[in-house]
């Protein structure tokens, strides 16, 4: 089954001569089928036998490469050192068994051992292949995308192989396939047939433990999950190198797998539906003979009719592309062991460019993504994907793994007593290690605003004048959910309040700036500033002692001047009272992502509203603004639900409504900054200003 073989062996084609001699047809034609299990099936009893059969070890290195046994491969290609000997290729396998197991310079400095001039014609464009490979590895390794790439767990993920995942619509559900013990028959490539999982998340996000889906629980063939559609009621599947779509009935059962228009009887492993059903891009290796799929593009016309594939020559190349989806903004995610690919399938971003009908050359999306081994079937949903991955450290020989596209949160909060009320002050709070990039201080309330890493364990230190108040390890964990919330406080002392994970919750959207997160600034009432008691000065008690002397010597005396110079308290300067000015119209605040008024600025309207009413000769404008957060679309309309608000209150207290201009800025006239949390709640506003007949601010 040639979607399951997830890396292709080019070179095997370099020993038929030596197996023919030794008589393993069979295990050479298992590994050009890419049955890796087959052919160790024959390998083993021979090595067992004959313990010095190199040749035999060579192969078996290169199977367990290949189905990522690393460990295992390395031990083997050095008890066959012998063969190199006989067969100068020996040393491609053995790179590039070093390279997909991350090991980046063993892997240069192996094929480095490979005598070019002894290579035959055959070997020769793998060995350029998987140099390429590394200097590839080499550039995007050192320069990791600053994300978050953690394994999806033993609920999910086993020693077997999960992959093409795909994520229910209120992305705590997925769907899956796996290939593993104790699920279904053996198929003929020496594995188990795929089966098609499912698991749920916990509160707090957290995998549960997989089950079969209903309907799809089958021993003897091919099944996974492609895509969700319609609110997750429609289900694309692949079946037995082709494409299916289902309808879950109203008993919760899905119906009837019906084919997709781009079936051609040959492998259709993968494709995605988009652009409200009307385009489907997809893989299939119809267009060639050498089972290489390549991407092709599908529209239906109005009369329903599917256009012709549309080959997409900018994006396929000689060796293989698979796994097409297309994200909400636009982005096209896929796979591809062509371009600049580290080794096996990396994955890779392009847009269309609606005015040449193109798309863009493909970039690696880099590590940590992409490594040498296989990385595809990637979904991103807002600010977080899944990808499946045969990586080294994982369960099993393929997992899927989550990715949160940040790697750092802004945090916010207090630094307390025990109490829960006495503020600390003036303390500098920072994570040990990182302090040049994860720091702040305290104000007078102990309120504190800084990024902290997220999905890793940190330690975290208070200190104030050189001491150290509170030091414990954290570990903060991101809940993707309807609502922002990022505040923690921290107590000192041995008061049992701070627990090790701190759980913060965000609003998932692909305008998610983790660093700069909406939200009001933490609250301080109730909290106490501790008062600090200065010793008075000595030279203050001197004079008042001296003074107390002289009143004792001259207790009886008349005296015109005192013969200590006493200083007198200056008089305080008048204070200067403003002359009370015309009524200023008033600026109404939002909390974020609101359009209602709150009752805090009603007394300030009002007053607005007596004066229009006085005055019908006024005309004020009221503008809506935003802060900027989210797109420009959706701010524009905020500002107008802000203005319309306003606009009514003011038309419901009698202003005439002739005398009110409206208009939308959203985020384009910002009065602070929208870097800081303070600026941006100055910035959600309905401002009222007074305009002459021009509908021109007046001066």
């Amino acid at each position: 089954m040639k979607r399951s073989a997830l890396l292709t062996l080019a070179f095997i084609v370099m020993c038929s001569v030596a197996l023919k001699a030794q008589n393993l047809n069979k295990v050479y034609g298992a590994m050009e089928e890419e049955d890796w299990e087959v052919a160790l099936s024959y390998l083993e009893p021979i090595m067992a036998k004959k313990k010095k059969n190199y040749e035999v070890k060579w192969l078996a290195a290169i199977c367990h490469s290949q189905r990522y046994r690393f460990d295992k491969s390395y031990a083997l290609f050095q008890e066959a050192l012998p063969y190199a000997e006989d067969d100068p290729s020996f040393w491609i396998p053995y790179a590039e068994a070093y390279l997909f197991g991350g090991r980046v310079d063993d892997a240069e400095r192996t094929l480095r051992r490979v005598n070019q001039n002894l290579l035959e014609d055959y070997a020769k464009p793998r060995y350029f292949e998987i140099f390429n490979n590394i200097q590839n590895a080499k550039l995007y390794l050192p320069q990791p995308k600053e994300i978050i790439v953690k394994n999806l767990g033993a609920n999910v993920n086993t020693v077997g192989n999960e992959y093409s995942q795909i994520v229910t619509s209120n992305q705590r559900g997925i769907f899956f396939t796996a290939r593993r013990e104790g699920l279904g028959e053996v198929a003929d490539d020496g594995e188990y047939y795929e089966q098609v999982l499912t698991a749920d998340m916990n509160e707090l996000d957290d995998w549960n433990k997989d089950k079969p889906l209903a309907g799809y629980a089958s021993d003897g063939t091919f099944d996974a999950p492609i895509q969700l559609l319609n609110n997750d009621s429609t289900l694309i599947t692949y079946r037995e190198e082709d494409l299916f779509m289902s309808q879950l009935g109203a008993d919760g059962v899905w119906g009837q797998r019906e084919e997709l228009p781009i079936n051609t009887g040959k492998w259709e492993p993968h494709a995605f539906v988009y652009n409200n059903g009307n385009s489907i891009i997809y893989a299939s290796d119809f267009g060639n003979n050498n089972e290489n799929s390549d991407l092709y593009i599908v529209h239906k016309s109005a009369d329903g009719k599917w256009s012709k594939p549309y080959f997409i020559e900018e994006l396929n190349t000689p060796k293989k592309e698979d796994a097409p989806y297309v994200a909400e903004d636009g982005t096209l995610y896929f796979s591809s062991k062509g371009h600049d690919s580290m080794g096996g399938y990396d994955i890779f971003t392009s847009r269309l460019d609606t005015a040449t009908g193109l798309f863009s050359k493909p970039e690696n999306m880099g590590a940590p993504i992409n490594l040498p081994t296989d990385d595809t079937f990637f979904t991103l949903y807002g600010k977080n994907a899944y990808f499946s991955s045969s990586r080294p450290g994982g369960y099993g020989e393929v997992d899927i793994y989550r990715v949160i596209m940040f790697n750092n949160s802004q945090i916010q909060g207090k630094v307390l007593e025990c109490d829960n009320v006495t503020a600390v002050g003036n303390a500098t709070i920072s994570v040990v290690g990182q302090e040049d990039k994860y720091s702040a201080v305290t104000n007078e309330y102990g309120v504190y605003f800084m990024n902290m890493p997220i999905e890793s364990d940190f330690t975290l230190r208070v200190e104030r004048d050189g001491e150290v108040l509170y030091e414990k390890e954290h570990q903060i964990r991101v809940l993707f959910r309807d609502e922002f919330e990022i505040e923690q406080d921290f107590f000192i002392g041995e008061c049992g309040r701070n627990e090790k994970e701190i759980y913060v919750k965000m609003i998932n959207s692909f305008d998610l700036d983790p660093n700069n997160i909406p939200v009001d600034p933490p609250s301080t009432e109730g909290v106490v500033i501790p008062v600090v008691e200065e010793e008075p000065e000595p030279v203050v008690e001197e004079v008042v002692e001296a003074v107390e002397e002289v009143v004792e010597a001259t207790a009886d005396t008349v005296v015109e001047e005192s013969p200590v110079a006493v200083v007198e308290e200056k008089a305080a300067d008048p204070v200067v009272v403003a002359e009370e000015e015309l009524i200023e119209l008033p600026n109404v605040f939002f909390d974020f992502d609101k359009q209602n008024i709150k009752a805090e600025f009603f007394e300030r309207l009002n007053e607005a509203a007596e004066l229009l009413q006085r005055r019908t000769d006024l005309r004020i404008m009221v503008a809506g603004h935003t802060d900027a957060y989210g797109t420009n679309e959706y701010n524009v309309a905020l500002g107008q639900r802000r203005y319309t608000a306003v606009f009514n209150y003011l038309k419901d207290k009698g202003v005439d409504a002739d005398q009110m201009d409206v208009q939308t800025f959203s985020e384009d006239l910002p009065i602070a900054s929208n870097r800081t949390v303070k600026g941006r709640a100055f910035n959600r506003r309905v401002e009222l200003y007074f305009v002459d007949e021009n509908g021109e601010r007046k001066k």
